[in-house]
């Protein structure tokens, strides 16, 4: 499997690593651990200002993990969808998607991430945003489609184990979640492989279940919802494999292929956004 790491490490934070390694390899890997839970906060673009000001803001509690998120909505009827972002991202950062919904009669829905844009908290992991898309479904779905980049693709398809349904999903440059993201995180951190299961132990005590149980592949093949998977060939934060092997694990799916998009691209592009709206309406 190749790296599904989305972001590259910056390098002041692998030299702290290094020398906290260097005194203590066994606060090295606490440490790490927690920094695997802290996203990099971007500026907001000027592309996505006009959504993030024509859009109706709200605040939701998720008593669950005692946060709060930034809810941005457009419309007030016809079909829901909601719109789930990867790491590091923001709930604007799907704009041209979620225009195009809304041009389409839909009341379209999304959010910042726990530790994202201006939700709550400096950290968050995917089991946190899993319950945070459950509460949104039970407050202001249910939603008839739902849509994740990257990241949101994978904790879009884990909330069908929770039970929240959907007429049709869509993943777009999704990973799995799974050891070798894990692998990868440890490698770029400058930490040993023998680090790893350490590291995999300390995201089972904190959420409760191991890191295979969020698998987009363990979901995919109990979903009988009809998905739509996007990928560039050319994606360099998640390899294209993820969901060419992915899209082999669906009852009911559709994988499109693009070129020269990246990985974060792909969500502005017309011919893309056309696709995903004839997916959702046909």
């Amino acid at each position: 499997m190749k790296s599904n790491q989305t972001l590259k490490i910056p390098f002041y934070i692998v030299l702290s690593v290094k020398i906290l390694n260097f005194f203590s390899e066994r606060l090295a890997v606490k440490y790490a651990a927690f920094l695997f839970t802290i996203p990099i906060k971007f500026k907001r673009p000027d592309r996505e200002k006009d959504y993030y000001l024509n859009s109706t803001k709200n605040m939701i509690h998720v008593p669950e993990i005692d946060k709060e998120l930034m809810i941005y909505e457009l419309g007030e009827s016809g079909p829901k969808v909601l719109l789930v972002h990867g790491w590091s991202g923001r709930g604007t950062q799907m704009h041209e998607i979620a225009y195009k919904c809304h041009d389409n009669g839909m009341h379209v829905f999304s959010f910042d991430l726990p530790a994202h844009g201006d939700s709550s908290s400096k950290t968050t992991l995917i089991p946190e945003v899993v319950k945070c898309i459950r509460r949104i479904y039970s407050k202001l779905g249910p939603f008839n489609y739902i849509i994740g980049h990257s990241i949101g693709g994978v904790c879009i398809m884990n909330s069908l184990r929770f039970g929240d349904k959907y007429e049709k999903m869509v993943t777009i440059s999704s990973p799995h979640v799974n050891v070798d993201m894990f692998r990868d995180f440890i490698f770029k951190i400058g930490l040993k492989e023998e680090n790893l299961d350490s590291l995999l132990e300390i995201f089972k005590n904190k959420v409760g279940a191991s890191v295979e149980s969020y698998d987009l592949i363990k979901c995919a093949e109990i979903s009988k919802t009809p998905t739509l998977l996007l990928h560039c060939e050319d994606d360099r934060d998640i390899p294209v494999d993820c969901s060419k092997e992915s899209i082999n694990h669906f009852g009911n799916g559709k994988l499109i292929l693009t070129r020269g998009l990246g990985h974060r691209r792909i969500l502005r592009n017309k011919e893309v956004v056309n696709s995903i709206l004839k997916f959702l309406i046909k």
